[in-house]
C-alpha cells in the first residue's frame, strides 16, 4: 500500500513539473517580424518571452532587396509602381514562406518613411496584410527610431543615457538618444542611402537620376563637392542640442541598418567590432574613380556615395567612431506589444 503511494506520489509530482514547464514554455512564442524597408525586406525569426519582453533567441535572420525608395524617386506622381508592390508581395510570401518552416506561430510587419511619402503607401499595406496574412502598418518615424533605439539598446546589454543609435537606410536617416528628463531626442532626415546617391547625380553631376541610375565612376573632384553638400546639410540639419551631446565625447555610436553594418565594413574590406573617420576616409579615397562593376555588389550604386555620406556627417558632427550593430526595425518590433 505505501510502496503504491509513493509510486502515485511520484507521478502526481513528475505531472506536476511538467506543467509547470509548460506554463513557462507557453510564454514563450516564435515570432516573425518584418521590416519593410526602402531598399529592402528584413525579417528576424525569434522566440519571445512575452511576459518579460524579451527576446529569448534569434531563430534567424532573412532579406530580399526590393528598391522601394529608388522606385518612388522615379515617379512622376508620388505612387509606387504596381510592378515594385507586386515584387514586394512576392518576396513577403516568399519570406513568410522560410519562416513557416521555421515554425513561427506570430507574424507582424511595419514600413517606414519611403511607405509615408508614397500616396499608396498605406493602401499598400492594406493589401499586403490582405494577401499575405501578415499583419502590417505604416509607422511614424518616432515609432521607428524608437524601436531601432530599444533594439540596439538591447542587443547592446545597456540602459546608458550615453547612447546614440544612428539608422541609415535607403530613403531615411534616423539619429536617437536619451534627453537628460530620459526621453528620447529624435533627429530625422529623408537623407539617407538612395536620396543621397540621387543628389550626387543631379546636384553635383549635373546628370538626370530618372536616367541616371549610378554617380560611379566619381572623381575626385566630386568627391570633395559632394562632401562639402552633405557636411553642410548635417551642420543646419541635426538638432543643436543632439551635435552638442555628441560633440561632449561621452557617446557610444551605434549604427544600424545596411549601410553601417553591410555598406562600409564590405567596401573596407574588414569586419572589425567598430570604424573610425580616418579608416572611411581612407576607403574613400581607395575607391574614388571605381566603376560598379569593381564593386562586385547588387548596391554598387551606393556603395561608395555611402562613404561619402558617412563620413561627411562623422566630420560635421564629430563622430570618431561608429560601432556597427546587426539590428533592424525587426529586432524592436519583435517585443513590441502593440504591433501583436
Amino acid at each position: 500500500m505505501i510502496k503504491r503511494i509513493t509510486i502515485l506520489a511520484g507521478c502526481i509530482a513528475c505531472l506536476l513539473f511538467a506543467a509547470i514547464g509548460q506554463a513557462q514554455d507557453a510564454t514563450v512564442v516564435r515570432r516573425a517580424a518584418f521590416d519593410v524597408g526602402s531598399a529592402a525586406i528584413k525579417c528576424t525569426v525569434a522566440d519571445v518571452d512575452i511576459a518579460s519582453g524579451r527576446v529569448v533567441e534569434i531563430i534567424e535572420t532573412l532579406s530580399e532587396k526590393i528598391d522601394f525608395a529608388e522606385d518612388l524617386d522615379r515617379s512622376y506622381d508620388s505612387n509606387l509602381s504596381a510592378a515594385i508592390m507586386d515584387k514586394g508581395i512576392d518576396a513577403l510570401i516568399r519570406i513568410k514562406r522560410q519562416a513557416d518552416e521555421l515554425k513561427a506561430m506570430e507574424y507582424s510587419a511595419a514600413g517606414g518613411s519611403v511607405f509615408r511619402q508614397a500616396r499608396n503607401g498605406r493602401a499598400y499595406f492594406v493589401r499586403i496584410e490582405d494577401e499575405t496574412g501578415i499583419q502590417s502598418r505604416v509607422i511614424s518615424e518616432q515609432q521607428a527610431a524608437m524601436l531601432s533605439f530599444h533594439a540596439a539598446q538591447q542587443a547592446l546589454g545597456t540602459a546608458s543615457r550615453e547612447l546614440l543609435v544612428w539608422d541609415i537606410g535607403g530613403g531615411s536617416m534616423q539619429m536617437t538618444a536619451r534627453r537628460t528628463d530620459g526621453g528620447l531626442l529624435f533627429y530625422l532626415d529623408s537623407m539617407a542611402s538612395v536620396t543621397f546617391k540621387n543628389a550626387v547625380i543631379e546636384i553635383i553631376q549635373k546628370k538626370n537620376p530618372d536616367t541616371t541610375t549610378t554617380p560611379n565612376p566619381v572623381s575626385s573632384r566630386e568627391v570633395n563637392q559632394a562632401l562639402a553638400y552633405i557636411k553642410a546639410h548635417a551642420m543646419v540639419a541635426v538638432p543643436t542640442v543632439l551635435k552638442a551631446k555628441i560633440r561632449s565625447g561621452n557617446m557610444l555610436v551605434a549604427g544600424i541598418g545596411g549601410v553601417h553594418y553591410y555598406s562600409i565594413p564590405e567596401v573596407m574590406g574588414d569586419r572589425k567590432p567598430s570604424f573610425t573617420r580616418e579608416e572611411v576616409e581612407a576607403t574613400l579615397k581607395k575607391w574614388t574613380g571605381r566603376p560598379d562593376e569593381d564593386f562586385d555588389s547588387e548596391y554598387a550604386a551606393t556603395r561608395f556615395t555611402n562613404l561619402i555620406l558617412v563620413l561627411g556627417y562623422m566630420d560635421a558632427l564629430g563622430i570618431t567612431e561608429v560601432h556597427p550593430l546587426k539590428i533592424n526595425q525587426a529586432h524592436g518590433l519583435l517585443t513590441t506589444r502593440e504591433f501583436w
